[in-house]
């Protein structure tokens, strides 16, 4: 298929931290459909020590961010959320709300409206996307499909996918454009939600070839981003594109939890000297 290095969606088959041993354990499409209780790395890799010198031994191109301090991520433990009262960590990935003080928790003003279009497979907890609404909430909704899609106006919205006519970001005549559309699915549903009505006639996108730092397992290569890459990439060769090639860190925080639980992963790998065995040398 074209293009696919631009592909944001979920394979089928992922892992997850295994809820009391931290160990990986391979998850298929129908496990992912039951929100299993502590399922995603949010909730499970609860040690943090060592986290904050694995960033500044990281040798990946995530330690070149200009990031928001960590500092305070270190000593949050499961806590109530505020809003719904749920036990979380880090954030609520329902109210897409910062746990810890909120004061110390990075914020974004986004220049454009982001839609993550998600599908009801897609468990939210597992969600890269929820990342970027946890630290640009005014400017990030979610969009279920297929029910609350709204009619977009085709002259002001584009949708980031590397169809057949799909044009790079840095080709893109932003004058009118204030919303872009992203897809939350895994890749044979994202099929699905392209043919949706409402979604017909959108203008698509694409972003240069990237490859993915995702702890994930997936079968199609590191060409294929986790979400929140998408976002960020999309997001900082538009700034390239509207500030003549020049980027200063300006949306590197869409990537701090992403970077954080990065660290963690290695963090904990390390600590337990075990191998990660769904991604080769994933563990530096």
């Amino acid at each position: 298929m074209e293009n696919m290095e631009n592909l944001t969606l979920k394979e089928p088959t992922t892992i997850k931290p295994d809820t009391d041993t931290n160990t990986i354990t391979k998850t298929t499409t129908e496990d992912t459909q039951i929100k299993p209780k502590g399922s995603n790395i949010n909730n499970n890799l609860k040690t943090t020590v060592g986290v904050l010198e694995n960033v500044k031994e990281d040798q990946s191109w995530l330690s070149d961010l200009k990031l928001h301090s960590f500092d305070h991520m270190i000593d949050i433990g499961r806590t109530l959320c505020r809003k719904c009262d749920k036990k979380r960590k880090y954030f609520c990935y329902d109210c897409c709300l910062p746990l810890g003080d909120p004061e110390k928790s990075p914020k974004l003003k986004l220049p454009l409206n982001v839609d993550v279009i998600h599908h009801p497979t897609e468990l939210i907890s597992k969600s890269t996307a929820i990342h970027s609404k946890v630290v640009a909430f005014e400017d990030v909704n979610f969009i279920e499909f297929p029910e609350d899609i709204p009619d977009y106006n085709l002259d002001e919205t584009i949708l980031l996918y590397p169809s057949e006519d799909s044009c790079f970001v840095k080709d893109i005549d932003f004058s009118n454009i204030k919303k872009v559309l992203f897809v939350e699915s895994q890749w044979h549903n994202a099929r699905k939600i392209l043919k949706h009505p409402k979604l017909q006639g959108i203008k698509c996108v694409k972003i240069d070839m990237q490859k993915t730092m995702f702890w994930r397992h997936q079968r199609h290569g590191d060409s294929y981003l986790a979400t929140i890459e998408a976002i960020y990439y999309f997001f900082k060769e538009f700034h390239l594109s509207q500030n003549n090639n020049q980027y200063n860190g300006e949306y590197d925080n869409l990537l701090f939890y992403y970077t954080f639980f990065y660290n963690l992963i290695q963090t904990t790998y390390k600590q337990q000297n075990r191998d990660f065995i769904r991604k080769d040398n994933y563990i530096q």
